[in-house]
């Protein structure tokens, strides 16, 4: 379980600093929620559904992907305690997805 754990945070990590990393390259603007569209919600949301396994954990890699990222390849600014509540709460959409996606693939074994 531990195991599980472990490489569910490490996916939902690495899934979160990409959504940033890619941002710039995918939607032109170094902050995603920037971005024109909907590259920053379709992204979170793929990350969600992508391991829906351990929901909360997940969550948590997302956010800490993210910040991570943030605070690594973004200069300093007095608005990083607002940039960390955004982030915070578009990642809600990553954890829709993730408990969308846990409830699909329970209906689905059970339907079998």
């Amino acid at each position: 379980m531990k195991r599980e754990l472990a490489i569910n945070f490490l996916f939902s990590f690495v899934g979160g600093a990409m959504v940033w990393a890619l941002s710039p390259f995918l939607s032109g603007q170094v902050e995603p929620w920037d971005a024109k569209g909907f590259y920053y919600s379709a992204a979170l949301l793929i990350v969600g559904l992508a391991r829906p396994k351990h929901i909360w954990s997940h969550y948590a890699g997302i956010v800490l992907g993210q910040l991570t990222c943030m605070l690594c390849f973004l200069p300093g600014s007095p608005l990083i305690p607002v940039g960390v509540a955004f982030l915070a709460a578009y990642s809600t959409i990553a954890l829709a997805g993730a408990a969308s996606g846990a409830w699909f693939r329970r209906v689905s074994r059970g339907a079998r």
